[in-house]
């Protein structure tokens, strides 16, 4: 008995303990639920979901599920909900625990981002300087009746997007060329350096989180590549499904299904998808005779977000691969086209060997391209297989109200090219073969200094300097010149280089209920030709042609960026928002391109001295929260010549009406183009201008999502080119036609 005794106080001190901790426990509740958006009842990630007055609390999924325990059990507790893009509301826990679902009203002027996260501005522009910068976001395109991403992009009132019979589209910016738009995917080029010119129909938009656009050709990071802007297509890393499957029907029997897979684990996580579709399209002249177009996608992702041994993030991985191929048979002409393009890559941002704030990139593509024509004895068959390595290291100091980037670049490209022709009535010129390579470095600085004005509202100023180095150089080796070739010999090796310098100033103002944000940007531009375009230059073709060698274009551009956003506390109109831009950019010795009808042949010269003076605007009404969107939209470019930037419209105009409601969509968008103009080469050598009209028309897109359990469903009906089939023939075709298309897809 005196044994059990002397052990008695110390089983009576556990079972205290216990009793408090299970005491303890009772009175802690599980605060969980889902938060949606208002309007389109999408699940909202990143919410800021906190106890008010404590620092208990957690953040929303992808799937916008929130889960976080807190003491004392007390249901009066209130919780707030914060978020950059919707308006804070603070909900009692007795009215989370019944319904379980949070809506959030979008804000009409979004919270600065340190106001929740403290965390610096994402996307390509953040480290650049400052110019004009569009997002289209997943939302706004996403289960809707879009083919590809040049279909979302053509929308855009400062995008022209030019469609082939074969489904290539290629797009170009402030009635520039396509060869002066830089395409990304994740910061990795996806241009080569054969034509600098990418198929957007390459792109599947079912795995992109968004469209970066970069208007003006002032980007320090990437230089010449973007001479006249930037599109960056961010890939979804976060989703809100495990699985999703969708089916499109259409015009001209087409029909695509595609499926995603996304797996999340902790700091982990991984998707892959695949795409498959196509169409058939007959001639007006023999209906028998078909255009046939067939795609198919893979893409797959990994990220890591590195953390260390305390759990404090230090860094983001990344690694990307995508193969997209589109074929096309023309059998009224006897014509094949394939086009392969291959990417692998991986990105590193973050903390690495102790040093903070550095950027690794490394990247390798591949663009195959085999074209074929035959037409009795005639017969061209051209084949283009380029391959690309590319690096990137990025390295950024922050000192109080200075900023400082430095980044080193090189690029590696090898292109095996031929091209044969047989019986054709084309001159015999240029190259039958040829294998050439582009080496290519590049040196950049970027400084930046952030300061506070001292007045109520413009309340923080920024001025960016840059200026980059870039030396490139080709090599030609194992080329044949066609039989009969009287053209100039193409030097074995040529060097370029260059610097440019450039700067941008801005100053932002903000109160509650506005937000303004002005900017001047000046700077110049060097494009040095491709090596498509050396290999078709007039002087090689020709020695008694009236042209010189081809030489790098120089570019000069000024250009002064408007915003300000307004947000209203009637209950009708929600706020207001417009956008404005005035540019001008001189060109020097500006590339142009001559093309040959029915023959795939384009040559290259510089013209002298050519300018486009543009404006563009924007202006938008919201209604209802939100729910309504009313936008006009303008852009109309002043083109010194026309025959330097081909088949451009000058003018473009839009109107656009959104609504979203309880999952219900409706999109209607009026658009006009102007007159395009550009130069043909004739197969006598000679040339001749030739335009098409000004085009008008209406689309329009409806849909609706909904959720029953943990099962998600979308539907969309859309028609494009709805007042009129169009009377516009080309080459038997009907151009700038009516199509409709229908999308339905279930998610988990």
């Amino acid at each position: 008995m005196s044994l059990n005794f002397r052990y008695q106080p110390a089983l009576f001190i556990v079972l205290i303990f216990h009793m408090l901790a299970v005491s303890m426990y009772a009175q802690r509740v599980q605060i969980q639920g889902t938060v949606l958006d208002a309007n389109s009842h999408r699940p909202i990630a990143d919410v800021n979901v906190m106890v008010e007055h404590t620092a208990s609390g957690t953040s929303s999924d992808t799937r916008g599920r929130f889960s976080f325990a807190h003491s004392p059990a007390d249901t009066a507790i209130i919780i707030v909900f914060r978020h950059l893009s919707y308006e804070e509301l603070q909900v009692p826990l007795r009215e989370i625990r019944s319904n379980g679902t949070i809506s959030l009203r979008p804000r009409i002027i979004p919270l600065q981002t340190t106001e929740i996260t403290g965390k610096q501005r994402t996307g390509i522009a953040s480290r650049d300087i400052r110019q004009t910068v569009e997002t289209i976001e997943a939302r706004d395109f996403e289960g809707r009746g879009y083919i590809d991403a040049g279909d979302v992009l053509r929308d855009d009132h400062g995008i022209h997007v030019d469609e082939s019979f074969s489904g290539r589209k290629t797009l170009s910016i402030r009635g520039g060329n396509a060869d002066d738009v830089l395409v990304l995917y994740d910061g990795v080029k996806l241009n080569g350096s054969h034509t600098h010119v990418f198929d957007m129909a390459l792109i599947d938009i079912s795995d992109i989180d968004r469209f970066e656009i970069v208007r003006s050709g002032n980007s320090a990071l990437y230089g010449s590549d973007a001479f006249g802007g930037i599109v960056n297509i961010v890939p979804k890393n976060d989703r809100a499904y495990n699985i999703r499957v969708h089916q499109q029907i259409g015009s001209y029997d087409s029909g695509l299904w595609g499926l995603q897979l996304f797996q999340k684990r902790g700091d982990v996580s991984g998707f892959y998808s695949v795409r498959n579709g196509g169409m058939r399209r007959s001639f007006d002249d023999i209906p028998e005779e078909q255009l046939i177009n067939s795609t198919l996608h893979h893409n797959a992702g990994f990220t890591w977000n590195v953390t260390d041994n305390s759990g404090i993030h230090t860094g983001k991985l990344s690694l990307n691969w995508r193969n997209a191929r589109l074929d096309f048979e023309n059998e009224r002409d006897t014509e094949r086209l394939r086009d392969n393009s291959h990417l692998a890559s991986g990105q590193y941002h973050g903390s690495l060997f102790g040093v903070n704030d550095v950027t690794l990139m490394a990247g390798w593509t591949r663009l195959e391209h085999d074209l074929a024509i035959t037409s009795g004895v005639q017969s061209i068959e051209r084949v283009a297989d380029e391959q690309a390595l590319q690096t990137r290291l990025e390295k950024n100091w922050i000192a109080g109200i200075f900023e400082l980037l430095l980044s080193w670049q090189f690029a590696r490209n090898a292109l095996d090219y031929k091209d044969s022709r047989k019986n054709t009535r084309a001159q015999p010129v240029g190259f039958e073969t040829a294998e050439m390579t582009r080496n290519s470095h590049a040196f950049v600085a970027i400084g930046k200094m952030r300061g506070e004005t001292g007045s109520d509202f413009l309340r923080s100023f920024d001025v960016d300097v840059s200026v980059r180095h870039d030396q490139l150089r080709d090599a030609l080796g194992n080329a044949t010149s066609r039989e009969g070739h009287r053209g100039q010999s193409f030097p074995e090796q040529r060097h370029w280089s260059g610097t440019t310098l450039k700067l941008a100033v801005g100053i932002t103002g903000i109160t509650d209920d506005m937000l303004l944000d002005v900017f001047l940007g000046y700077g110049g531009g060097i494009k040095y030709p491709t090596l498509f375009q050396q290999m078709n230059s007039p002087v090689l073709i020709d020695p008694e042609a009236k042209f010189d060698a081809l030489v790098p274009e120089r570019q000069r551009g000024v250009e002064i960026g408007v915003s300000l956003i307004r947000s209203l506390s009637s209950d009708v109109i929600a706020g207001w928002e417009c956008k404005g831009s005035v540019f001008q950019n001189v060109y020097s010795n500006k590339m142009r391109s001559i093309t040959s009808p029915g023959l795939p042949i384009t040559l290259f010269d510089n013209v002298d001295d050519a300018s486009i003076t543009g404006l563009e605007g924007k202006a938008g009404l919201y209604f209802f929260g939100k729910k309504v969107l009313a936008e006009a939209a303008i852009s109309h470019y002043f083109i010194s010549d026309q025959a330097a930037f081909p088949f451009k419209a000058a003018s473009k105009y839009t109107f656009g009406l959104n609504f979203n409601h309880a999952g219900y969509s409706l999109q209607v968008l009026v658009f006009r183009e102007g007159e395009q103009v550009g130069v043909l080469r004739g197969t006598d050598g000679g040339f001749a201008q030739t335009s098409l009209p000004e085009f008008h028309n209406i689309d329009m897109h409806a849909g609706v999502m909904f959720t029953v359990g943990g099962l998600g469903a979308f539907a969309n009906v859309s028609m494009r080119n709805m007042l009129s089939d169009s009377e516009l023939l080309l080459s038997g075709l009907a151009l700038r036609d009516r199509r409709y298309y229908i999308t339905v897809g279930l998610q988990y």
